[in-house]
């Protein structure tokens, strides 16, 4: 939508200056299952920390997001970093994933439903999907949050039944409220 895509670069337009390097210690603890020179797409990628988290571990990365700033934010992070991403401005509500194209695949913080069979579907024989975002509980510290961007308590273990799950959480408690999940998929035979 439009308004979405407005909305965000208004947001990172107001940012007054590029932030460190933050490591999302899921990828921290997952590093070895990531490493690799592969090709990794970071959806929804904000302003790439993960993208630069990917690209330090050896993986060429597409860092797709609406925000033309944020992407830029990124490229400055990644270089600040010594490494190098690919931005890709698109909206995911209307860029079709690419089958069978990717060895890694990540998206945190950013909960489209529509797109989960698509992100499976992108992933070659073996890739890995890893899938990060607010829960319920978030609604206890940012109550005004759209619940409708919420996962509900198992859901997300069922939402890519084509793919092997290696790992998937609920947060269990309002000091969680992320859900996340690491699956696999399939290898072709």
């Amino acid at each position: 939508m439009r308004s979405d895509v407005d909305r965000w670069e208004e947001k990172y337009r107001a940012a007054t200056a590029v932030p460190s390097l933050i490591p999302d210690p899921l990828l921290v603890h997952y590093a070895d299952l990531l490493k690799g020179e592969g090709l990794a797409l970071d959806l929804a990628a904000g302003t790439c920390h993960t993208s630069v988290q990917l690209a330090r571990l050896g993986r060429q990365v597409v860092a797709l997001d609406c925000s033309l700033t944020a992407l830029q934010i990124g490229q400055r992070i990644a270089a600040r970093e010594g490494v190098r991403i690919q931005g890709l401005v698109a909206d995911l509500d209307n860029w079709p994933l690419p089958q069978s194209t990717f060895e890694v695949i990540t998206c945190f913080r950013y909960l489209n439903r529509e797109l989960f069979p698509a992100m499976g579907n992108a992933l070659k024989p073996g890739g890995l999907l890893l899938y990060k975002t607010f829960n319920q509980h978030h609604l206890q510290k940012v109550p005004r949050f759209n619940p409708n961007y919420l996962l509900r308590p198992g859901e997300l273990a069922r939402s890519f039944p084509n793919l092997e799950l290696i790992v998937c959480r609920d947060g269990v408690n309002a000091r969680e409220p992320y859900s996340f999940a690491i699956a696999r998929s399939p290898q072709k035979t």
